[in-house]
């Protein structure tokens, strides 16, 4: 317990400080979204949209692990195991390739660079995060040999 307090802030709470500013690039994306609806081009708007509503769901997704309840024989919870394995280093490459398109037109949406370099600082944040924990993984349980 003392080495956990001897180590920075930053450190020990960097998990937290990803989600938060995952949640903040979220935010971003939305706000840019909606503040670029008004342009006759309504393409980088719709997208920056649909890239909020993916971003939103994978970083609200420990907190509906939490609630969610179905039972484990059930195809919903098998998707819901497969979808909660998209962390890490597969979140930072789906945040640096759902960037790619804000650098495309900088001149005219400007406003779209900003939630570009949010992505891409939050897909940074996955990276390291993923190289910072240690995975502890659970056995994979055998339905068909009963083996644990």
């Amino acid at each position: 317990m003392q080495a956990e307090r001897e180590r920075p802030f930053i450190i020990r709470h960097f998990t937290s400080i990803t989600r938060i500013f995952g949640l903040f690039t979220s935010a971003a994306l939305w706000w840019t979204g909606v503040f670029m609806a008004d342009n006759e081009d309504k393409r980088i708007a719709a997208y920056l949209m649909i890239c909020g509503v993916a971003v939103t769901f994978f970083e609200i997704a420990f907190i509906l692990n939490k609630c969610a309840c179905c039972s484990e024989d059930s195809f919903a919870h098998t998707l819901w195991k497969y979808l909660l394995a998209i962390d890490n280093w597969k979140k930072s490459l789906l945040y640096a390739s759902l960037s790619v398109v804000c650098y495309l037109h900088p001149d005219e949406y400007w406003q779209a660079l900003i939630a570009g370099v949010m992505l891409d600082v939050t897909a940074l944040m996955y990276l390291i995060r993923t190289f910072r924990t240690r995975n502890e993984r659970e056995p994979y349980k055998y339905k068909q040999l009963e083996i644990n």
